[in-house]
């Protein structure tokens, strides 16, 4: 293992410093709200931490929490501490193609994401954008996480289990500069710097922030690289008679060689088996120049994206009990998916973008190893066989072995005129533009009622390519020059509009002691898709949720005991792969719109820095959509598989969840216990899925406790472990190589992570202010465990043949963060 340390210099100022804790009665407007002094701090995050004052299932991780973290932590990482979440990837810090979440149950396709109540969009790695991408975690003012629906209005085309709501500080009222330097485990280096204007006039403030993060995968030799540059900036202009604007700009430059799947038992066959060597995906790292091994090196595997991310937050006071919030926004990404194989994937009819004539089928694909593998007309076109000829000397194990099986299909050249190994960079092209707005009108009617009506448009155009490029020279690396295009066989294209209206009726009840909240929610999504070298012409379909009730409740017996229930009705909008696929033309028919039924209820008592609560819930997941594949050993590029889609069942979860904090002279307790029964509802044959299978991935017991010690102002240390139970791995027992297994379960595992801080006397930090030293590790005992299911990766028939992400090793972190 590799430690590099260095010095950090965070950009706390204000916001930091005197943002420490939310208010008590709903979640803090700007970085300038929150109490200064340390014990109504520690009563307040204590409270919120709680969900206290909600009538729904509902906890904030405060900024104290946040900046006790390693800096530059990927913020979905930041709410693994939260009761019903499940949180892990295959490295300490991030993981765009590994990480997974699972919220009572559901994955993170299922969950609602907004940053300053702006959607996130979609939360796939690669076409998709992760929450990390949208803001830089070292501007994160706190996070609230509602594990059943979300409140309300919260925009999201995929919340059938939760939301996840992350807010961002606001220009601090005084100028200064901060910065954060800091470095690790793994060549981690992280560089962050953040200048806050003041107020320049007209009652505008500002900041702007930009950093880089750079660290490397840590097994074998570490020759895979995560890189991440990102700018901030930010605007408040407060006007006379209470109006305010804010803008916001962010710019994300990444690019990632993220892990590879592996299995769980000795016995399997795959590439690499997590009982066999728990330390490796089996990627390499050093290049041979043969194909069929360099095809699994780690510098060929990966992502990189490029996104642009704005938007404004207009507030518009409109008298003493109305106000008018907007919020338009933009968001463009493009970005690339790479992967390197062992042959080049050929059109039959020589052209490099073949579209489908009307009536027409798409032109089919073979794959070539060697140069003049194949017998060709005197057009160039390749001609595939009946039978298979092999030359002399060659057999079905060889070409197997040379990693091209798919050679064994077609009549070969003899073998002395085979000409140099090729290989090709395949690029999966992604680009995607959002834009809409959201709107709200708030208004009081009388003493009782608070109204809130409002809306939400969005539309999307986005685009999914694959294209194949000739490697320059196989012998040396995987590089490849522009010009040497000579395929496209995706040329994916969407377009989608989502509209939703709501309204609520907040009404408070017997003397302010109870609050009623009545909600309506509904929504539309429409969609059109196009992709020329598939098929001729342009799919569409349009869906709507019709009106979705949300009813919420609150009694509070007295100060410190509340008792809350809460029921919704869900919906998510259909995913692209109704579109795709190659028989998916009539697959839409049919096929409605999953939805989800969440109740939950409990109990929160807070006194003081004391505080715990206990609740319950229930998600009933429907019409949930599962893929039927007519041929699943065709060869996709010849378009000889055909699959269709089915609502079949869904999900059933139920559950409780305790939690709690406590204080006692220096010492913090916070616990939490959850307790998550999750299983399919119905018999899905093709999958493989038998009623009342676990949910794959979804562990029955969570626990999350930790054990802070402040001796002094100037110093904190903290102790905590999460335990994560043994989750479902196949949905049951399944038939391999004539061997029968039982279902797997991935094994049960604890993570101990410790952090230190301490404030550096002025004496010693110079010409920095409030100057602070923090240390982290994360897997402090260095557990191997793994870190989750990679569903899109099992066998396609049936789904039984797990496939997994490695958790991440014991890792160190140190930070310096200071005013400058």
């Amino acid at each position: 293992m590799r430690m590099t340390l260095g010095l950090l210099a965070t950009a706390a100022s204000l916001a930091c410093a005197g943002a420490r804790a939310q208010a008590p009665a709903a979640p803090p407007a700007t970085s300038s709200d929150a109490p200064a002094d340390a014990a109504t701090s520690t009563i307040v995050v204590t409270a919120k931490a709680l969900g206290k004052g909600e009538a729904r299932a509902n906890s904030v991780v405060s900024i104290e929490t946040i900046q006790d973290q390693p800096a530059g932590l990927d913020p979905l990482k930041l709410v693994a501490r939260v009761p019903g979440l499940q949180v892990g990837s295959s490295d300490s810090l991030t993981g765009s193609f590994s990480m997974r979440l699972s919220m009572r149950g559901l994955n993170k396709e299922q969950i609602g994401v907004s940053i300053d109540g702006i959607p996130n969009g979609s939360t796939l790695s690669n076409g998709g954008t992760m929450p990390n991408r949208l803001l830089d975690p070292s501007n994160l003012f706190w996070i609230e996480v509602s594990q059943t629906a979300g409140d309300i209005g919260t925009p999201s085309n995929q919340a059938l289990g939760g939301f996840i709501e992350f807010k961002t500080r606001d220009p601090a009222r005084q100028a200064g500069a901060l910065a954060e330097l800091s470095a690790g485990s793994y060549d981690y280096q992280r560089q962050f710097v953040r200048y806050d204007t003041g107020d320049i006039g007209f009652g505008t403030r500002a900041f702007f922030s930009a950093s880089h993060n750079y660290v490397e995968t840590w097994p074998g030799e570490h020759s895979g690289r995560s890189r991440r540059d990102h700018f901030d900036l930010k605007t408040l202009t407060e006007f006379a008679g209470g109006h305010k604007l804010r803008w916001t700009a962010s710019y994300n430059n990444m690019a990632d060689n993220d892990y590879d799947a592996l299995a769980l038992r000795a016995a399997s066959t795959f590439k690499a088996v997590f009982e066999k060597n728990p330390n490796t995906d089996a990627l390499t790292d050093a290049w041979t120049g043969n194909p069929a091994i360099d095809q699994n090196n780690r510098r060929t595997r990966g992502i990189a994206s490029r996104e642009l991310f704005t938007h404004l937050n207009a507030s518009i006071k409109l008298g003493d009990t109305t106000r008018l919030e907007l919020k338009p926004y933009l968001h463009r990404q493009e970005g690339e998916g790479n992967f390197y194989v062992p042959y080049k994937q050929l059109p039959v009819d020589g052209q490099l973008y073949s579209a489908v004539p009307p009536g027409g089928r798409p032109v089919a694909t073979v794959q070539e190893c060697y140069a003049n593998q194949y017998a060709r007309t005197a057009s160039g076109a390749l001609i595939p066989t009946s039978a298979v000829v092999f030359p002399a000397g060659v057999t079905a194990a060889s070409l197997a072995a040379a990693g091209c099986p798919a050679a064994a299909r077609f009549q070969m050249n003899p073998q002395a005129s085979w000409g140099a190994r090729e290989a090709t960079a395949r690029l999966g092209i992604y680009y995607t533009r959002r834009h809409g707005a959201l709107g709200e009108l708030q208004w009081r009617l009388g003493e009782r009622h608070a109204m809130r009506a409002g809306g939400w448009v969005e539309k999307i155009e986005r685009t999914k390519g694959r294209n194949w490029y000739l490697a320059t020279d196989p012998k040396a690396g995987p590089d490849f020059e522009a010009s040497a295009l000579y395929s496209t066989t995706q040329d994916r294209q969407y377009a989608s509009t989502t509209t939703m209206a709501y309204l609520q009726d907040k009404i408070s009840l017997l003397d302010e002691a109870a609050e009623l909240d009545l909600g309506l929610t509904a929504q539309r999504f429409s969609e059109t898709y196009r992709s020329p070298v598939e098929f001729n012409g342009q799919r569409a379909l349009a869906v709507s949720s019709g009106v979705l009730p949300k009813v919420a409740a609150l009694y509070r017996f007295n100060d410190d005991l509340e008792v809350f229930a809460s029921a919704s009705k869900n919906f998510s909008a259909l995913p692209d792969s109704v579109f795709e696929g190659t028989a998916a033309v009539g697959s839409k028919k049919g096929v409605e719109p999953e939805t989800s039924v969440n109740v939950d209820a409990g109990l929160r008592w807070s006194r003081g820095p004391h505080g715990a609560s206990f609740q319950v819930y229930s998600i009933d997941y429907r019409n949930r959509i599962s893929i039927q594949n007519g041929n699943p050993d065709g060869d996709i590029f010849g378009r000889d598989a055909t699959t269709s889609f089915l609502n079949q069942g869904g999900i059933r979860s139920k559950g409780f969840e305790v939690t709690g904090r406590t204080q006692w002279g220096p010492w913090t307790l916070y616990a939490n216990y959850a307790f998550n029964d999750a299983y399919y509802v119905e018999d899905t044959a093709f999958e493989g899925i038998r009623k009342g299978d676990p949910v794959l991935g979804a562990a029955r017991h969570n626990a999350f406790v930790e054990l802070a010690l402040k001796p002094s102002d100037a110093t904190r240390v903290t102790l905590n472990a999460k335990h994560v139970g043994k989750a479902a791995g196949t949905y049951h027992e399944y038939s391999s190589g004539g061997v029968t297994y039982a279902r797997e379960y991935l094994p049960a595992y604890t993570l101990v992570g410790l952090s230190a801080k301490w404030k550096l006397p002025r004496a010693w930090s110079g010409p920095l202010k409030q100057a602070e030293l923090s240390f982290n590790v994360d897997n402090l005992t260095d557990k191997r465990y793994l870190g989750g299911v990679g569903m899109e990766l099992t066998t396609s028939n049936p789904l039984t043949s797990g496939r997994y992400f490695l958790g991440g090793p014991r890792t160190f972190f140190v930070t310096l963060r200071a005013e400058i």
